[in-house]
Order: structure tokens, then C-alpha cells, then sequence
């Protein structure tokens, strides 16, 4: 499935203020609504270039919402078909200052990565 169609949610685990002070954590899971960027997108040079790879997906980089330091290894999930799908584990963002416009939080996607998931964890596909 192409998730570039959807606004996806994205688990905040922030302890980070927004101006990278520590924080505290919150009582209550964050999450916020995020849109998918395109990788034709992503991958430009004044965005994140040639890091940003086809394994990967981004979201956000309009300056409003995205994930932040201490949401490393939360998911990009989507609700399709009656059901959550991870569709990506954050891995990046922009250092030091949340929220950038062009600087999405940058995603491993999970369908890259599908294969060696079932083969270390014993899944069977359904």
C-alpha cells in the first residue's frame, strides 16, 4: 500500500521541550496527526538529500507537527482495512530544534524490511 495517500499517526514519546531542554514525560500517550511526504520530495537537496532512502518514508516538514528527540523507535501507524499498520519506526529528524520546515522525521519502513522481520521473529504472513 502507498502511504503517501494518507495523514498517518506518529507515537509522541517526546521528554524534550521545544527548546531542547529536558523534559518531563507526559501521563498520557501523545500522538499527532502527520502527513506522508513524498520521497521525489524528501530526497531534494534542500530537504534531506541523499540520506533520505527509498527504505525509508517521511512525514511532516511543514513546521507544525513531527516527531522529536526521545521519539526514536515509536511507530508511524495507519489505520486501513479495519486495522493499525506500523508502516515506520522513527530513525531521524533535524538536531536540536523540532518542527523544521523541510526537515520531516524521517521513518524505516517496515515493508523494506518485512522478509528479515519474519525470518528473526518466527511471524507466519497471513
Amino acid at each position: 500500500m502507498d502511504v503517501s495517500a494518507y495523514r498517518v499517526v506518529v507515537g509522541e514519546y517526546d521528554l524534550y521541550e521545544y527548546d531542547g531542554t529536558v523534559g518531563s514525560a507526559p501521563n498520557i500517550l501523545q500522538v499527532a496527526l502527520i502527513p506522508v511526504v513524498e520521497h521525489s520530495m524528501c530526497s531534494r537537496p534542500d530537504w534531506w538529500g541523499s540520506i533520505a532512502l527509498k527504505t525509508m518514508v517521511c512525514a511532516g516538514g511543514d513546521g507544525v507537527i513531527s516527531g522529536c528527540q526521545g521519539d526514536s523507535g515509536g511507530p508511524l501507524s495507519c489505520y486501513t482495512e479495519g486495522a493499525w499498520r506500523v508502516y515506520g519506526v522513527v530513525s531521524y529528524g533535524p538536531a536540536g530544534m523540532c518542527n523544521q520546515v523541510t526537515k520531516p522525521t524521517v521513518f524505516t519502513r517496515v515493508s523494506s524490511f518485512q522478509d528479515w522481520i519474519y525470518s528473526v521473529s518466527l511471524l507466519v504472513i497471513r
